[in-house]
């Protein structure tokens, strides 16, 4: 196949672009499925800043027709959540009309658009031990309505729900409260209403960094361990991170499966921030460094967090032969091990 990565400098974008050949990405699916190693290789053309801006659309179409791909993979992105805020426009133009041009690339060339997503279109606004599952109340007429309209204040979306609440699965109803969430909700409508469309959701991803990158909580945290012997951590956000190899290898099982539509990638494990600070911090084998837990009030955030963006996957019960997602604690540990072999 012929794979056209778009945001081929980001986190996700980088990983897509420089490891989907990479026999070690094989031999993690053979591994993950118990199969022989799938040894094909795939023609990746990788486009991103400075040279090519998604949100151009002349270049963008052009460019991408020109090179006549049978899958567009759309890794361009913000998750600057408190920075968008202020910025909708900017928002808009990244997460809507660079997605826009990627669909109209595709229809003219008939390829497939895979567009990512995540977990923040799930807005829940505090963590309360034994509430009634909020996914009850959300199929009120008035809580749809707000849902569909997903523009509401966030003030009229306050939900909050059990830190031991199963995650959102490709049913339930999103509703989004900041800016960079909203946003994200239409990019995923936009690819939607291309001809062929795998739309993969996420509740948080992390993997190396760039200077193009946005940056994610492992890479922060790493950063975190060298400046300081203190370092704080969220402790009142339930999430699931993802390594970026782990999507990367779910993509290229779902992509020979032919999948289609929405699917959530999620292996059921979760953490808190704090979580992955202890785990990593006991990974890396440093010493001296004291954790402190806070909670997210604390970090005077601008823009509405959700607290609560664990996912849950139905359809990946679909097939036998995709890659599953591995818990985070492998994950982090493993992407330690893949960091430190670059040196």
């Amino acid at each position: 196949m012929k794979i056209v990565v778009v945001g081929s400098q980001g986190t996700l974008g980088r990983e897509l672009a420089k490891s989907w050949n990479d026999p070690r990405v094989n031999r993690r699916v053979a591994e993950n499925l118990g199969a022989n190693e799938d040894t094909r290789k795939d023609e990746i053309i990788p486009l991103g800043l400075p040279d090519f801006d998604v949100c151009s659309r002349l270049i963008a179409v052009d460019t991408i027709v020109g090179f006549r791909p049978d899958v567009v993979v759309n890794a361009s992105g913000v998750n600057l959540i408190d920075w968008l805020e202020s910025r909708p426009n900017t928002a808009r133009t990244i997460h809507e009309h660079g997605p826009a041009n990627i669909r109209e690339a595709a229809r003219r060339t008939g390829a497939l658009f895979v567009q990512f997503g995540c977990g923040e279109i799930f807005y829940r606004s505090r963590l309360e031990p034994g509430v009634k599952d909020a996914r009850e109340r959300e199929t009120t007429p008035e809580r749809a309505r707000l849902a569909v309209e997903h523009f509401a204040d966030p003030a009229s979306l306050d939900w909050p729900i059990d830190p031991n609440a199963e995650g959102f699965d490709e049913t339930t109803i999103p509703n989004p409260a900041s800016v960079y969430a909203k946003t994200k909700l239409e990019s995923e409508r936009v690819a939607a209403e291309a001809p062929k469309s795998l739309i993969l959701r996420f509740s948080s991803l992390f993997g190396e960094t760039t200077e193009y990158s946005s940056g994610n909580l492992v890479a922060s945290l790493l950063k975190a361990f060298c400046r300081a012997r203190r370092v704080s951590a969220i402790n009142d956000c339930v999430m699931e991170p993802l390594w970026a190899v782990d999507v990367l290898c779910a993509l290229k099982t779902l992509l020979r499966v032919e999948a289609r539509g929405l699917v959530h990638l999620a292996a059921g494990s979760r953490a808190t921030p704090e979580d992955v600070a202890r785990e990593l911090l006991e990974a890396s084998g440093l010493r001296g460094r004291e954790i402190v837990g806070v909670p997210m009030k604390e970090y005077g955030v601008s823009a509405p967090h959700s607290v609560f963006t664990l996912l849950k996957s139905q359809r990946a019960q679909e097939w036998s032969d995709v890659y599953r997602i591995p818990d985070w604690r492998r994950a982090v540990r493993d992407f330690l091990d893949w960091r430190q072999a670059q040196f």
